[in-house]
C-alpha cells in the first residue's frame, strides 16, 4: 500500500523523525536499533511520487532503498542522491528524540538535521519537480539511494559499490546502476562540499608480562613499552603529518585518541594499547600515514603491532565539473569538509560527488538536535532548482 504523502514539508520531517533509526552501535532509547522501519517509510514515499524502488540488503534489517525516477524520453545522465536511514543515538538529549519539536524556528528532533532534514527537503523537491514541466521534458535519470549504515562507516554505500549494484558512468564492465555525479545528502549549509579528508585509524598494541605490583622487576610493563612510541608520534609523525599540506584540506590532522593497559595499580600490566586516527588526503594518503607511524614504533616499541581498524578515502571534485557547477548555481558556494560521508565512498569509486543540504554540521550529533525551518525550506528550494537545471539542458 502507497502511503499518504504528508501535506507539508514540516509535516513531511516530522514524519522521518518519528520513525526511529537508531544504527546498532548507538543508544536507542528504548526503540529498535535500525534502518527497517524508516527504509519502509521512505519507499513509500518513493513510490508515491512514482519511483521504480528496489531494495539491497546489508544486513537482515538494514535495507538500502533504490528509487529510480526515468525521464520521459532516452536517459543522457544519471544522477544520484544518497540520502542515509540511520542515525546516531539519542543517549543524553534534552530534547524529545523522535517528536518534531518547534522553538523559536529551530525544528528539534534526533535526524532532523543528519540527516533527515535534507532527506525530507529532497523529497519535497521531487514531489514538486514530478508534476512539472520540466520533469516531462527531462533527460535526466534521478536516482534515489538511502543508505543504511552510514553512521558506522558507510556500509551501505560501501556495500552498493562491492557488489557492483552502482558503479562510475566509465565503468564499462559493471552490470549495476552507472552514476555520472553523486550528491550525498547531509547539513552543508547549502554549500557544495567538493572535497573532504580521509580516515585512517590504526591499533597500536604491546605485550608485556604481569607480576605483583610489589615486585616489578619480575614482570614487562607492556605501558613502558609503549610510552616512548607514543610521544615519538606525538613529537615526529604528527608535525611531520600537518606539514603534508593539500591546497585544498590543509594538513593531515593525527589525533592519538585512545590508551588503556593494566588491571590495578598493583599488578604489572601485560598489555597495553593506543589508538590513532589521521585524517588524510590526496597529498597524504593512508600508506605514507600508516608508513610513519609503523616506523616510529619500530624504532622505539619494536614488539608493538601496529594493525589498521579502518581506512577510508578522502575525495576531491573538480569544480569545474558541470554537475557540480550546476548545484553550485542552487547553492550558496563551495566548501570542503573535515568529516566523512558517503561521497568519500562513491568519490573513491569514480563516480563524480560532492556532500550538500540544509542545515548546519555544527548541530549534527548534538544534545539538542534541530535544523531551522527557514533553512528546511531553503533546501526543497535549492534541490528544485538543480532538478530543474538538470532539464534544462546536459
Amino acid at each position: 500500500m502507497v502511503p499518504r504523502f504528508p501535506s507539508s514539508l514540516v509535516a513531511l520531517l516530522s514524519e522521518l523523525v518519528s520513525c526511529p533509526s537508531v544504527t546498532p552501535e548507538g543508544e536507542s532509547g528504548g526503540t529498535k536499533h535500525g534502518e527497517a522501519a524508516m527504509g519502509e517509510r521512505i519507499r513509500g514515499f518513493l513510490k508515491a511520487l512514482g519511483a521504480d524502488v528496489e531494495i539491497r540488503m546489508l544486513a537482515p534489517g538494514r535495507p538500502t532503498v533504490i528509487g529510480v525516477f526515468e525521464p520521459a524520453g532516452r536517459a543522457e545522465a544519471t544522477v544520484l542522491f544518497a540520502p542515509h536511514l540511520d542515525t546516531v543515538g539519542v543517549g543524553g538529549m534534552t530534547v524529545p528524540p523522535f517528536k518534531l519539536t518547534e522553538r523559536n524556528g529551530r525544528l528539534h528532533g534526533r535526524g532532523s538535521c543528519d540527516t533527515k532534514g535534507p532527506t525530507a527537503a529532497l523529497l519535497w523537491a521531487l514531489r514538486r519537480w514530478t508534476r512539472s514541466a520540466g520533469a516531462r521534458r527531462s533527460r535526466v535519470r534521478w536516482i534515489v539511494a538511502a543508505t543504511a549504515g552510514e553512521e558506522a562507516g558507510s556500509l551501505g554505500a560501501q556495500s552498493l559499490i562491492r557488489n557492483g549494484w552502482l558503479a562510475s558512468s566509465g565503468d564499462a564492465g559493471s552490470a549495476g546502476i552507472k552514476a555520472d555525479f553523486a550528491v550525498a545528502l547531509e547539513p552543508t549549509d547549502l554549500r557544495v562540499v567538493h572535497a573532504a579528508k580521509g580516515v585512517l585509524r590504526l591499533w597500536i598494541d604491546a605485550e608485556g608480562r604481569a607480576a605483583h605490583g610489589s615486585r616489578p622487576e619480575l614482570g614487562d610493563n607492556a605501558i613502558y613499552r609503549l610510552l616512548p612510541a607514543a610521544l615519538a608520534i606525538r613529537d615526529k609523525v604528527a608535525p611531520a603529518l600537518a606539514a603534508k599540506r593539500h591546497p585544498l584540506l590543509g594538513g593531515a590532522p593525527l589525533n592519538l585518541g585512545l590508551i588503556s593497559g593494566g588491571q590495578g595499580m598493583n599488578v604489572v600490566p601485560d598489555h597495553c594499547r593506543i589508538g590513532v586516527e589521521i585524517r588524510t588526503h590526496p597529498a597524504c594518503p593512508s600508506s605514507e600515514a600508516r608508513a610513519r607511524v609503523a616506523a616510529v614504533c619500530a624504532r622505539h616499541a619494536p614488539r608493538a603491532t601496529v594493525t589498521v581498524q579502518r581506512d577510508a578515502p578522502s575525495f576531491v571534485t573538480d569544480r569545474s565539473h558541470p554537475w557540480a557547477r550546476r548545484l553550485r548555481r542552487a547553492a550558496r558556494g563551495w566548501a570542503t569538509a573535515d568529516w566523512f560521508c558517503d561521497a568519500n565512498i562513491f568519490g573513491a569509486a569514480g563516480i563524480p560527488s560532492v556532500a550538500f543540504g540544509p542545515g548546519s554540521i555544527a548541530q549534527a550529533h548534538t544534545r539538542d538536535e534541530y535544523i531551522r525551518r527557514r533553512e528546511l525550506e531553503a533546501g526543497a528550494s535549492a534541490f528544485f532548482r538543480f532538478l530543474e537545471a538538470g532539464a534544462s539542458g546536459i
